[in-house]
């Protein structure tokens, strides 16, 4: 059994807004792919989904509402101020709000963009924070929630997650802000004992950190299963799948119930992220430390 947990982040930042819908208009594939990958990793965005162009875009609304509409400006020049311009005197188009995403964007952009309804604007290139702090600009009021009331504290549950962070050498470099960052962008999940985290032959997208409780890597040899490796908090697995694009070698099987942060491979090859790039090095250290231990 395998859940999922979000840490709140709220209590030392600004509120969020939740379930964000998300339409991405990019004609480069590979821009859009990379885009689509990194907010489906925000905890605030629900789903994205992707146009290669502004042709039929409304027909798109009106069947798949989208709270933000990501328009690159690669996608039609000048022509996406007019596009925003006649999607927003429709109905379905005018509950959205627009983001005008491009290289080089000048006043004469935010110019055309403020009369034709643009909400926000992300300047390529970007990193993760740039990009969440364009989307909580633009999302739409209702998508926050209220003021949580106050309680009593019953324990800080993000100062006990961070605590158990610092104690993971790969993550032993980071900032309380680059932690807090990390936990938005990447996934905590709970296993229960004798739970598969993946198996032997499933596509490799995500490396894992445990943070508390043991694991084990299992394998068949010789129609035996064998445990290859013992892990322990503090422990990576999962690295050389993402690192190669290849199907997983074995199988991770939780000993004990354990805590493990999931990192995407969004993550780790966002190469103009400051975070990503200190993940990189703290995952080669490691993969050079394994090597080393391997060869004696």
């Amino acid at each position: 059994m395998t859940e999922t947990t979000r840490v709140s982040v709220q209590q030392k930042s600004p509120r969020l807004p939740k379930n964000i819908k998300i339409l991405v208009v990019d004609s480069n594939p590979n821009h859009r792919s990379r885009l689509k990958d990194i907010l489906r990793g925000m905890e605030m965005v629900d789903m994205v989904s992707e146009r290669s162009s502004l042709h039929g875009l409304l027909e798109i609304l009106i069947q798949t509402p989208a709270h933000i509409v990501v328009i690159d400006t690669n996608s039609g020049g000048d022509e996406v101020f007019e596009s925003v311009k006649a999607l927003r005197a429709h109905k379905a188009g005018m509950k959205s709000n627009y983001v005008l995403m491009g290289e080089g964007l000048t006043q004469d952009h935010v110019n055309k963009g403020r009369a034709a309804g643009i909400k926000a604007y992300l300047p390529k290139p970007f990193d993760i924070a740039r990009l969440e702090k364009v989307i909580i600009a633009a999302a739409p009021p209702n998508t926050f929630e209220p003021e949580a009331v106050k309680e009593a504290p019953t324990g800080d549950p993000l100062k006990d997650t961070l605590d158990k962070l610092r104690q993971v050498t790969i993550f032993s470099g980071f900032s309380d802000t680059e932690l807090v960052r990390l936990l938005r962008i990447c996934k905590t999940k709970n296993f229960k004992a004798d739970t598969k985290i993946f198996q032997e032959g499933d596509d490799g997208d995500s490396l894992y950190v445990i943070v508390a409780g043991k694991l084990q890597i299992r394998k068949v040899i010789d129609k035996k299963e064998k445990v290859l490796v013992y892990m322990k908090p503090g422990d990576c697995f999962g690295e050389m799948a993402i690192i190669e694009s290849l199907p997983r070698m074995a199988d991770a099987v939780a000993e004990t119930d354990c805590t493990v942060i999931e990192v995407h491979e969004s993550v780790v090859n966002n190469n103009e992220d400051v975070l990503s790039l200190k993940l990189v090095r703290q995952i080669a250290i490691l993969l050079a430390k394994k090597l080393r231990s391997q060869s004696r």
